[in-house]
């Protein structure tokens, strides 16, 4: 099968990071996936052999976004796609356009983000809603039970296309030296070292970690990721006279993250909103004792089958994060009974459960008149 993945912007993402694992293990399976990105934020993708780009710079202003638009229009006319998955908002309305003028058999939609009801994300929302109660995609894919719930009050006949598809989320395929680890990114090598990683964005709340960092001495944090705070970090970090703790890495490629993150004692996610967290549950699954913030998400995501924690969730504040750091590095016991359930979440998330359940799903190539009804347990939840 031909199978063309849509997203919006091409960086070190979430959502980046599970198109990549979907095309990788598709390609294992017989199938042809591409992406295309609607446009290029960062060299991340620049070498990727299965990557294309509609726009090499982010669109300015409605003509840009048409024109990203109408690319994306052609771009698929011309690789006749079997298939379409698409993610994000923006990628979902765009992906599904361009997949029907291109006559694709199935469509698949992604729900990455949760549903906004205000400003563009609002409109996006609206959009989205459409599409879904007229059948212009075939199935509308969920990554958690939590996820399912932010669409319990909409119409019926968008809820008949939900599915629930976890993440699937890499564990590393060999070990690394933390001496090494360390060298390679610059990081000093003995001293308490507490990693983060994600987009510098005010939703990610990275401040409050900057913050711990004061209330912690001799503890250094090194975030991977870049984004419109970072300037905003370094001045906070300033201020708390805190700026030689502080190590900004910049955009971490997903081929070196297993590396960079076998350079931490801890790692903490303050995140403010997610609908899975990947960085956080890719982070226990590398075994490193997890700090969080306590969202009902990541208590879901974050605890294993067996019902044990791999991470220690706090208030999403500086007095929060401090406090379970703290609590970390003074209690070796607590930290390594995070870590091993957080190795055992690799069996849960293996990105061959995920796959297989995209592929028959994209292989059912089913219409509207074929999907079963929402029941009251809330939608159908692919197992294989």
């Amino acid at each position: 099968m031909k199978i063309l993945q849509v997203q919006t912007q091409a960086e070190a993402g979430g959502a980046q990071r599970i198109s990549d694992m979907l095309g990788e293990g598709l390609r294992a399976r017989g199938h042809e996936v591409r992406t295309v990105f609607l446009y290029r934020k960062t060299d991340v993708y620049d070498r990727d052999p299965h990557a294309d780009f509609i726009l090499t710079e982010p669109p300015k202003g409605p003509l840009g976004q048409m024109r990203a638009v109408l690319g994306l229009i052609g771009h698929m006319r011309k690789a006749r796609p079997d298939a379409v998955v698409s993610f994000q908002h923006y990628g979902n309305i765009a992906g599904t356009l361009a997949a029907r003028a291109s006559g694709a058999r199935s469509i698949l939609a992604n729900q990455s983000g949760a549903p906004e009801m205000r400003g563009l994300r609002g409109l996006a929302t609206g959009v989205d809603v459409l599409m879904g109660m007229t059948g212009f995609y075939q199935a509308n894919i969920v990554n958690s039970g939590w996820t399912e719930t932010q669409f319990v009050n909409f119409p019926a006949a968008y809820r008949r296309r939900l599915r629930r598809i976890d993440h699937g989320v890499c564990a590393p395929d060999r070990s690394f030296d933390k001496r090494e680890a360390r060298a390679a990114f610059g990081l000093p090598a003995d001293v308490p070292l507490v990693l983060s990683s994600g987009r510098l964005a005010a939703s990610k709340n990275q401040a409050v970690l900057v913050g711990a960092l004061a209330l912690v001495p001799h503890m250094h944090l090194a975030i991977a990721g870049t984004g419109p705070e970072e300037g905003n970090l370094l001045a906070l970090a300033e201020r708390l006279h805190v700026r030689d703790r502080l190590h900004l890495i910049g955009e971490v490629p997903p081929a070196r993250i297993f590396a960079f993150l076998a350079a931490g004692d801890a790692y903490a996610f303050s995140s403010m909103t997610e609908t899975f967290g990947l960085a956080a549950v890719e982070a226990a699954i590398a075994g490193l004792p997890v700090v969080a913030g306590d969202l009902p998400v990541l208590r879901e995501v974050l605890t294993t089958d067996e019902g044990k924690p791999a991470a220690l969730f706090v208030r999403a504040d500086a007095d929060g994060i401090a406090g379970g750091l703290a609590d970390l590095f003074a209690d070796p016991v607590l930290a390594d009974n995070l870590a091993t359930a957080g190795r055992q979440l690799r069996t849960h998330y293996a990105p061959e459960t995920m796959c297989a359940a995209y592929e028959a799903l994209l292989l059912q190539g089913f219409g509207t008149a074929t999907i079963p009804s929402i029941t009251s347990s809330g939608p159908e939840r692919l197992s294989v």
